[in-house]
């Protein structure tokens, strides 16, 4: 072993697609990681899943592999912290251990109906309560399809013998020993995300749960997102440190990229965009369809956020290459898009799991309308590309009238971010500028790593480990006003004809 070389952090960065371990120092700089995909099923009637089995191990894995290579290169850590995908739903075995249902995916659309039924009679309130929009990607109303579904679940569920959580509680529970003494927690902003939290106690929404039938032995405690987690376990994965943080993955981001004070607003491109609108301290109850959850409660920082996404980014690029075979890689995005032609007149509005924020309309349906006999595969990418961006803009333009005041910078992150066209897009659809962070693909696994960092003492203070970070690129706007009204105003028609395209049955 060499000699100490400094406290490090070790964040593991749980996605959709893969789950990652990176090595953090106290400049904020990479210095090690290793990632692994994660296997996602989606099926015809809307249900998407993933093998909660699966991402415990391979998280065990590049934890193990990051933290065996810190021994031998003799870099101590202090800490890990978690950036975590939230709104996904594990249902487990307390005694062995064993998901009892495949992980429920947030991109799910199997609870579409009773969403729409309930928005009707909880909305208003479900606004001021959690301050998250009723949508199918709710972890509550997971677990109510799968006890409704299942009897036996039901009684094991009421008997004490599950628990459940979004995939925070999963991996501190597995890393802190699982059936063996394993911790059952939340973070606040996890909780928040899931849909379940009463924000005025800071507690699970109890008559929520009632009211679809969930038991609330099920859930875990909730606690601050830089609160004592336990210990990771030694025997798991090499390493025994104290879990500093827990955030939720998009919140994480704008922590990440020191987005502290009301105003600061961040998109992470990843399965899907996610914009986050820091809002101060104070919530409010949103409107146009987003959501104001909390976006962190640290001892340093409190934030409550808006935060409106769609949920076809990185996912689409995906249909592009294995769905379709129109595009070779996502690598070559650029490339292909600038081999499209811009006066096509083809538009495509990228439903393809429904829309989330500002319409939320889960029985909305892809699109692709305007094409002719000299459509070209480049046209088909170029219009696809187009689409994320005006997605995201639809859901600033509602963030910026919710909020009361319009941004004049958005940065972004995420790995789509790494195109130089999608971020010059967005800066011409939004009119303002757009910094790319430096390192953007690491940006969600900072934030809780700076948490955990705080918490630890590696950093005097979040604005500590913010004035660490190296600088980023920022596009500037290459088109007019007039132009890109146009080009909306295109888009507007295109997306009235893709919603309300399919009725699904009730259930």
């Amino acid at each position: 072993m060499g000699t100490d070389r400094g406290s490090h952090i070790l964040v593991l960065d749980e996605g959709t697609t893969s789950t990652r371990a990176v090595l953090f120092d106290a400049a904020s700089r990479v210095i090690d990681q290793a990632a692994l995909p994660l296997d996602i099923e989606a099926k015809p009637d809307g249900r998407t899943e993933q093998d909660a089995i699966e991402l415990w191990q391979k998280s065990r894995q590049v934890l193990s592999q990051v933290a065996e290579r810190a021994a031998q290169a003799g870099r101590s850590i202090a800490g890990l912290g978690l950036a975590a995908m939230r709104t996904s739903t594990v249902l487990w075995d307390r005694a062995s251990g064993q998901p009892v249902a495949p992980l429920v995916s947030w991109q799910d659309t199997r609870c579409a109906a009773q969403a729409d039924q309930l928005r009707r009679d909880w909305g208003e309130r479900a606004g001021r309560t959690s301050g998250l929009h009723i949508g199918p990607d709710n972890v509550p109303l997971h677990l109510s399809w799968l006890l409704r579904h299942d009897p036996e679940l039901r009684r094991r569920a009421e008997r004490g013998e599950l628990l459940a959580g979004s995939p925070d509680t999963w991996l501190i529970w597995n890393l802190t020993g699982g059936p063996d003494g394993g911790l059952t927690l939340t973070s606040t902003s996890c909780a928040s995300s899931s849909a379940g939290l009463d924000r005025t106690t800071g507690t699970w929404w109890a008559d929520f749960f009632q009211e679809i039938d969930v038991p609330l032995q099920l859930m875990p405690q909730i606690v601050p997102d830089d609160a004592d987690f336990g210990s990771t376990r030694a025997d798991l994965i090499g390493l025994a440190t104290p879990i500093r943080s827990v955030i939720g993955d998009q919140t994480s981001a704008l922590y990440g990229q020191g987005g502290f004070e009301a105003g600061s607003v961040k998109c992470t491109h990843g399965t899907g965009s996610f914009i986050d609108f820091n809002i101060g301290t104070d919530p409010i109850v949103p409107s146009q369809g987003l959501d104001c959850r909390l976006g962190w409660q640290t001892g340093a920082t409190t934030a409550y956020v808006l935060e409106g996404g769609s949920f076809v980014t990185g996912s689409g690029v995906e249909w592009l290459i294995h769905g379709l075979g129109l595009l070779e890689q996502a690598a070559l995005i650029d490339q292909t898009y600038a081999q499209g032609d811009p006066e096509s007149g083809l538009i495509c509005v990228p439903a393809l799991a429904g829309f989330s924020a500002p319409y939320w309309d889960s029985q909305a349906r892809g699109l692709l309308i305007g094409f002719g006999r000299g459509t070209t595969k480049a046209d088909v990418v170029r219009a696809t590309l187009n689409g994320i961006a005006h997605t995201i803009t639809d859901v600033l333009d509602a963030m910026a009238d919710s909020a009361g005041v319009a941004p004049k910078l958005m940065r972004l992150d995420g790995g789509l971010s790494r195109s130089q066209t999608l971020p010059q897009l967005q800066a011409d659809l939004m009119q303002i500028p757009v910094e790319r962070s430096a390192q953007s693909e690491f940006i969600t696994a900072r934030g809780a790593g700076w948490a955990a960092g705080v918490a630890t003492g590696l950093w005097d203070s979040p604005q500590a480990a913010d004035a660490t970070k190296e600088a980023g690129v920022t596009f500037y706007p290459q088109i007019g006003p007039a132009q890109r009204d146009a080009l909306r105003e295109a888009w507007r028609d295109a997306v009235g004809r893709a919603l309300g395209w399919r009725r699904l049955g009730s259930d």
